[in-house]
């Protein structure tokens, strides 16, 4: 005797299977969690060194174009708020300030003869406070 099976129950009874083995995954990834020790970030943030320095428009930062003379006689730093560039500035900065160092990266550039390189930028912000921006690492003397 032949029996009609509705669609859905089909449908139903084949994905039951893939459920259970679902529910045993999740609750297998629950049974693993860490142990309660602290990360070592969460532990003592104030005792995290920052790295400081000093932004000059150095022979090189002046040759890169990313310092110069403002309209009014100051030398300013070229700055970006957005990303690393040597282009398309937003921001100045002024010349012989002291920042903290929020972040580095190093870009991949070519040279105006096509050779390859890279330059490193960092994200500075002034230790009297204000908002983080970019600068080209060759106008910046880290301190030591």
């Amino acid at each position: 005797m032949n029996q009609v099976v509705p669609r859905k129950q089909l449908w139903q009874s084949q994905l039951a299977p893939f459920a259970g083995l679902l529910l045993l995954l999740l609750l297998l990834t629950g049974c693993f969690g860490g142990g309660d020790e602290a990360a070592p970030e969460a532990v003592a943030p104030e005792a995290a060194t920052q790295q400081t320095g000093t932004l000059t428009c150095s022979q090189t930062c002046l040759n890169q174009g990313q310092c110069g003379v403002a309209a009014d006689g100051r030398t300013v730093i070229l700055a970006s708020s957005n990303q690393p560039t040597f282009r398309d500035h937003n921001a100045i900065l002024e010349n012989e300030s002291a920042i903290i160092i929020a972040g580095q990266q190093t870009l991949n550039i070519s040279n105006f003869n096509g050779t390859p390189g890279t330059l490193n930028f960092f994200a500075v912000q002034p230790t009297g406070g204000g908002p983080t921006n970019w600068v080209a690492g060759s106008c910046v003397n880290l301190n030591q």
